[in-house]
């Protein structure tokens, strides 16, 4: 007896060949294909043609304007799919626009590339990134202890009189080991949570691939550059400590300097963030008093040293000792004034 369900499935058969059960269907011919009739299909190129499975036949949207249309024509300017009538008259009229098929295969194509740029490189690079954390977080603990290390043998040294002093030190220490395991857990925090979205996209774009829906594949907008920059990147001036010898009336300044943690953002391409106009013809050299003010030097043949701020103002201006021109110029942790002078190779 012959089974029913496969009678049921004969009923269905390709519309050039007559093989049963065809895998493929022409969405705008209304036609089903088996594989072999495809390529013939396609070739007729007096008609418009979109072949899907035989499960995905109909995908092709109703012209909400023209019910009795289809929307076989992808219109780029306005990123919708619509019928002939829409395409010849009214606003769609002047835009660039092109058929179902070339439209569909270029957003896979689009689709493909970013997918591709996903597993390739973006992902990779977040991968690497997490991977960076547990020795960033290792090497805090190593340089910390190795701070205190040196801070305790000082101490061992002062005895009484500096217990108090090292106490302050060593809880700027561990003030600063917070602050930066905080950043690192912040910044693992932020590779994480991207990373789980990154392997979402790829998931959804692999369906997208797989799939014939237009409405999904004309709604898709590509996210890479979203992804292309790691969130939250820092760099971190980590802390020294220079030991001074001991001396009671200065016992302060002889336990030495701790220097402070700055954690500052990173930027994969550089910002200009300001342009100075100054009366400088050639500025030589430059170095900042904060982060608003910065002091300048001009050629081999000015003497005179001058601080302006961001908007290019002079706010104040320092000739030389010697009156010879400096060399190069810098400013000390106590934001004082250092330059080198050209002339008797001396520091001032």
């Amino acid at each position: 007896m012959e089974d029913p369900m496969y009678s049921l499935q004969d009923v269905i058969r390709c519309d050039l060949c007559e093989t049963p059960v065809p895998p493929k269907h022409c969405d705008i011919c209304h036609i089903h294909l088996c594989e072999a009739c495809v390529e013939k299909h396609l070739s007729d190129e007096s008609e418009d043609h979109y072949i899907v499975s035989f499960k995905q036949r109909g995908s092709i949207p109703k012209c909400q304007y023209h019910s009795t249309k289809l929307c076989i024509i992808y219109c780029k300017d306005c990123n919708v799919f619509i019928c002939t009538l829409c395409s010849s008259w009214g606003e769609h009229v002047e835009h660039k626009k092109e058929k179902i098929r070339e439209a569909m295969a270029e957003k896979k194509e689009l689709i493909r590339k970013d997918l591709q740029e996903f597993e390739k490189s973006i992902y990779p690079k977040y991968q690497e990134a997490a991977t960076n954390i547990p020795v960033q977080r290792s090497d805090v603990n190593k340089r910390s202890q190795k701070l205190t290390t040196a801070l305790d043998k000082q101490g061992e040294a002062l005895h009484t009189e500096i217990d108090t002093i090292i106490q302050g030190m060593k809880s700027e220490i561990n003030d600063m080991d917070a602050q930066h395991k905080a950043a690192i857990d912040q910044h693992e925090i932020a590779i994480n949570k991207t990373s789980t979205e990154i392997t979402q996209v790829i998931l959804d774009l692999k369906r997208l691939l797989d799939t014939s829906d237009i409405r999904l594949v004309s709604e898709y907008t590509s996210r890479t550059e979203e992804f292309r920059s790691l969130p939250f990147q820092f760099q971190v001036t980590l802390p020294t400590f220079t030991p001074q010898e001991i001396n009671r009336e200065q016992i302060h300044q002889q336990i030495g300097y701790l220097s402070k943690l700055t954690i500052r953002s990173l930027l994969d391409e550089p910002r200009i963030l300001t342009n100075i106009q100054t009366e400088c013809t050639e500025v030589y050299s430059v170095s900042c008093l904060s982060d608003s003010e910065l002091w300048t030097c001009r050629d081999y043949y000015d003497n005179i040293l001058r601080l302006y701020n961001l908007k290019g103002k002079s706010l104040k201006s320092v000739r030389t000792k010697s009156g010879n021109p400096p060399l190069n110029i810098a400013v000390t942790r106590n934001e004082d004034l250092v330059y080198t002078d050209y002339g008797d190779s001396s520091n001032s």
